[in-house]
């Protein structure tokens, strides 16, 4: 956010047009050929070494989504400002007897508006589990590719 906040100041002192595209923790494919941060943040629950699910909620995103998302920004002369690229936001938890963190709201109309049509989460998440399986992050035993 710093980095965002420090990006508007300087564009706006140069007479720069900044689009900026915020995404938040991005599933799907994987385009690059090591794991990332997003990567990692569920291999520890797939393989077993994280064992608790926090009482919370967060916010995912196809990779491709987000490569659209850029794209149509660029694209399009009226677009300005910040575009949230949020596909769905997701609450995860293992203790049943706590009440569960209420949802934050967003919105990505503006996107929508532009015409982008968000990839289903559990799509995204299962091409995820697919290419960490096929890059071999992920035991093929953790969920079959039959059972999605």
């Amino acid at each position: 956010m710093v980095a965002e906040i420090t990006a508007v100041e300087q564009a706006s002192k140069r007479g720069i047009h900044l689009l900026v595209v915020v995404p938040p923790v991005t599933t799907g494919q994987m385009l690059q050929p090591t794991t990332n941060l997003s990567s990692h943040h569920f291999i520890h629950y797939l393989n077993g070494t994280k064992k608790d699910f926090p009482n919370a909620v967060a916010a995912y995103v196809d990779v491709r989504d987000v490569a659209r998302a850029h794209a149509l920004v660029y694209e399009n002369p009226e677009a300005n400002g910040r575009y949230l690229c949020v596909s769905a936001v997701l609450h995860r938890c293992d203790n049943k007897s706590r009440p569960l963190i209420k949802p934050y709201k967003f919105s990505n109309k503006r996107l929508r508006d532009l015409g982008l049509k968000f990839t289903p989460i559990k799509e995204s998440l299962y091409n995820m589990i697919l290419s960490l399986q096929e890059k071999g992050d992920l035991p093929t035993t953790v969920v079959p590719r039959a059972s999605l």
